[in-house]
């Protein structure tokens, strides 16, 4: 059966080309917008370093659809604390220490994953200066440790100092951001937690060959916590210990387990009381809560997790808004791990080796020991690990600070040629 091609108002009826031309311009219309949209996408990523666009499992792409499974037993994800103004940084841990077998997950955190995403671009130096003299003023009322740490917040001269003083304050709530954009992963893709999980600085090498032979050893399911470099205060004037810089932290699975189970304290939070198992050591933690030493009280609500509290603690009150603070923000990234890790229990207690710290029930970050068996800390003067930094980083250490990537490579060609069974397996 044919159907009669109308004639439009007596016009003669179209040739078999001009029937061809005429139903092909809807399809040439549909390429065309087709084509320019993928040309705007393609050149909207181009925008964006690829290392920032996504994160990396085992050397490929990040899929929440599909994670990649773990060539070893032995799993361990990295989070690196980063910027957008210095992605080689990335780019050079990625291809080197990354592409260990054991490094499941290898995360990233830039500006682009602040909860405030422009504070690098908008905060300018009277907001900063602002914040410094809000956070050194030490109202009555103050616990010890808060108005000792606070005494030692940044003051304006030091921050005048640095390259991008701005950009620098706006990086202290970055590690948290990562951390949360992990656990968003875990649990999206129903991801087992990894063995260990080590956040660190973009501009830090750890050995990952050393760091499995150390590990795997150890029970991962304990709560443990280890600094690459552990700043140590005098027990006389503070119980208070912290990672230092981008030495990085090292988490085992327990203590994220503990970090991201829901609390629920009946006298405290916004007064209603979500139907989830409570974290099994609740009764501590709404304890310390009601302490309310760094006034982290303020944000908690129930059914948080320890991580949804540190998250609302160092977001909720913008840089940018200090002229308007009630509590602010007033620690640095370090000292908040410090804090929450020590205070909250999120790990056990010091071995016996740290007898000055035997009687402080806050003691719960462990010192990463060096080759010699010394605890990397720095209390008089910086020991063992610490003093891996730049060019004074010998080759085989354990962790390196501020290392030049040539340095990096040199040392991953070196331990993954003689130890090739660790590389992840090529994806060709």
């Amino acid at each position: 059966m044919t159907t009669r091609q109308p004639n439009n108002g007596g016009a003669h009826s179209p040739t078999k080309r001009q029937k061809k031309a005429s139903s092909g311009k809807p399809f040439r219309l549909i390429f065309i917008l087709i084509t320019a949209c993928a040309i705007l996408f393609v050149c909207e990523i181009m925008l964006v370093p690829e290392s920032l666009a996504v994160d990396w499992i085992n050397g490929e792409a990040f899929s929440l659809s599909s994670p990649s499974p773990p060539t070893s037993q032995f799993t361990v994800d990295i989070l690196s604390v980063a910027t957008i103004n210095r992605t080689e940084l990335l780019e050079a841990q990625k291809r080197t220490f990354a592409n260990h077998s054991s490094v499941r997950n290898f995360f990233n955190a830039t500006e682009l994953d602040d909860h405030d995403p422009t504070c690098y671009r908008d905060l300018t130096w009277e907001h900063v200066a602002a914040v410094s003299m809000f956070c050194r003023n030490r109202p009555p009322g103050l616990s010890r440790e808060f108005k000792f740490m606070r005494g030692m917040y940044a003051r304006t001269k030091f921050l005048s100092q640095k390259p991008n003083p701005a950009g620098w304050l706006c990086a202290i709530q970055r590690p948290y951001s990562g951390l949360m954009k992990a656990y968003r992963h875990y649990k999206r893709a129903r991801q087992q937690l990894p063995d260990y999980f080590i956040i660190l600085d973009d501009d830090t090498y750890y050995n990952m060959f050393t760091f499995q032979r150390h590990h795997e050893r150890l029970n991962s399911s304990e709560l443990r916590v280890m600094a690459g470099c552990l700043v140590r205060q005098p027990v006389r004037q503070v119980n208070f210990t912290f990672p230092f810089g981008g030495y990085g932290a090292v988490f085992s699975r327990g203590t994220l387990e503990y970090l991201f189970q829901p609390i629920v304290c009946p006298s405290l939070g916004n007064g209603t009381f979500p139907m989830v198992a409570n974290h099994p050591n609740h009764e501590a933690i709404c304890n310390q809560l009601a302490k309310d030493m760094f006034w982290e009280m303020h944000y908690f609500r129930n059914g948080m997790s320890l991580l949804d509290l540190i998250y609302s603690y160092v977001n909720t009150e913008r840089y940018r808004d200090v002229a308007q603070w009630t509590y602010g923000f007033c620690l640095h990234s370090d000292w908040v791990m410090g804090y929450f890790i020590n205070f909250y229990n999120a790990s056990k207690h010091v071995d016996s080796d740290w007898t000055f710290y035997k009687d402080v029930p806050q003691a719960r970050i462990e010192a990463y020991k060096d080759s010699k068996g010394e605890m990397s800390e720095i209390y008089e003067k910086p020991k063992g690990l610490c003093t891996s930094y730049g060019g004074h980083c010998r080759e085989g250490v354990d962790i390196c600070h501020k290392p030049a990537i040539a340095w990096m490579e040199k040392e991953w060609k070196y331990w993954s040629t003689n130890h090739p069974q660790s590389l992840v397996p090529s994806q060709s």
